[in-house]
């Protein structure tokens, strides 16, 4: 008999049992909590499992299971999903197109599995209480890593976590390594927990050469009062406050998406793109928490108004949810202090309520302009005030924060950006007033790190 063959004879054996076809079903004991073991060791012999799975035993939670195709764990995973499905009032299962083909060889010992294809249908499955992913293949794990949707697990898996909803990860073993792919296997692991999936006790340890001290916590100081969303850090931290910023003429779509993933990946509050890439932008964030943010005439603001609320309007309809606009600097500098205020006046009208920051470009005006500037801004109806475009002289400082902040008050934004590129200067700029940071630089900042390039 092959091995084929055996496969299916014992799967099959498996669910007469269990469904007792053919006769009454065995006695069965309690099933006990799915267990998993970790198997350590070094080099090639350094392979993941997982141990004690802590999976709800409440009768009233609903659970679905995610399968991707896994030939060699079939056994494995059939048995593994019987034992879920008895601790839970309603168990399904979701398989990617591999499983559904592999399983379907074997006589389909899942009751009730079902596929989504494309992203019709997501919704409805908001309902499941928890979502446990099987034995994964490597692929699978790889692309939920990086952040592609395009297999279904990883695509619901990820969704999951949008959600809100607990999402672990059940690993029976993992085929031993070279150690140069186990250390990727290993960093793969462990960005999928900063992600937010559980891998129930049995993480492997950072390889030697991942090792890195650990960033220092931080916490946004609060506001005074009822403040908007947009004044607030997202997750309580620094990366809360980053703007994720890549404003390069050279940008590339590759780059552009990459900027997404990193944005998702670390909770930044949102990113900020030229406006050809606010659609491309939208749809890669959809679904997330992750806002985009946009620059209209930038960099010099030395354009029409009729033109920068034309370019808003077109950027919010293609998905923008913030828009960072240059002030009439020339007119500024002139005391045609009216123009000012209509030019921010016409771009507030034209962003239909969505979040507009003013950027004043601090580094070309006198102490008594910034003062000015603000005070137009707030009489305009701009949410924030910001200090640079990166692209003209100047930096973020903390005086001028604190001078920007002092002329607002305490419910209008003040956003900190040009020349941000690391954890100490964002951290001293928020504490001066700031409640938004600008920065390419974000990783670094994340990372504890300093960061060289510029936007």
């Amino acid at each position: 008999m092959s091995q084929r063959d055996e496969l299916i004879e014992r799967v099959t054996q498996e669910v007469m049992r269990i469904y007792g076809v053919g006769g009454a079903p065995a006695p069965q004991a309690a099933a006990p909590a799915p267990a998993m073991r970790v198997i350590k060791g070094s080099g090639a012999a350094a392979v993941l499992a997982a141990q004690a799975a802590e999976l709800s035993t409440d009768p009233a939670q609903s659970c679905l299971v995610l399968v991707s195709g896994s030939s060699r764990l079939a056994d494995a995973t059939i048995s593994r999903f019987h034992e879920v499905r008895k601790r839970f009032r309603k168990a399904r299962v979701l398989m990617s197109e591999n499983a559904k083909s592999l399983y379907q060889t074997a006589r389909r010992p899942f009751a009730g599995f079902e596929h989504v294809f494309g992203s019709d249908g997501l919704d409805e499955l908001a309902a499941y209480d928890q979502f446990i992913l099987l034995n994964p293949t490597l692929n699978t794990l790889s692309k939920m890593a990086s952040l592609q949707a395009d297999n279904v697990v990883a695509r619901v898996g990820r969704q999951a976590l949008l959600w809100g909803r607990p999402t672990s990860i059940l690993l029976e073993e993992i085929p031993a390594l070279p150690e140069a792919m186990m250390d990727e296997f290993n960093a793969i692991i462990q960005k999928l927990v900063r992600f937010g999936y559980q891998f129930p006790e049995g993480l492997p340890e950072a390889s030697a050469n991942q090792a890195a001290a650990p960033v220092p916590t931080f916490t946004a100081p609060s506001l005074p009062g009822p403040v908007p969303e947009a004044l607030v850090s997202r997750n309580g931290g620094i990366t809360g406050l980053i703007d994720h910023t890549l404003l390069k003429p050279e940008a590339s779509r590759k780059a552009i998406r990459e900027l997404c993933s990193e944005a998702m990946e670390h909770g930044f509050f949102s990113v900020c793109v030229n406006t050809f890439w606010v659609r491309e932008s939208a749809q890669m964030l959809q679904g997330s928490d992750v806002k985009v943010c946009t620059v209209v005439g930038f960099p010099l603001g030395a354009i029409p108004t009729e033109i920068k609320a034309l370019e808003t309007r077109q950027a919010i309809s293609d998905g923008a949810g913030e828009i960072d606009m240059v002030m009439n600097i020339g007119a500024m500098k002139s005391g045609d202090h009216e123009t000012v205020r209509k030019d921010i006046a016409a771009i507030v009208e034209a962003a239909q309520g969505k979040v507009v920051k003013v950027i004043l470009e601090t580094g070309l005006l006198s102490r008594e302009e910034i003062l000015i500037a603000c005070k137009l801004s707030k009489d305009a109806g701009a949410h924030f005030v910001k200090t640079c475009t990166g692209f003209a002289k100047g930096t973020a400082t903390v005086e001028h924060i604190k001078l920007m902040r002092s002329a607002v008050g305490p419910n209008i934004g003040v956003k900190a950006s040009g020349g941000v590129r690391d954890r100490e200067t964002a951290e001293a700029l928020v504490k001066a007033g700031a409640n938004r940071i600008g920065a390419s630089s974000s990783v670094a900042i994340a990372k504890g790190q300093r960061g060289t390039s510029g936007y």
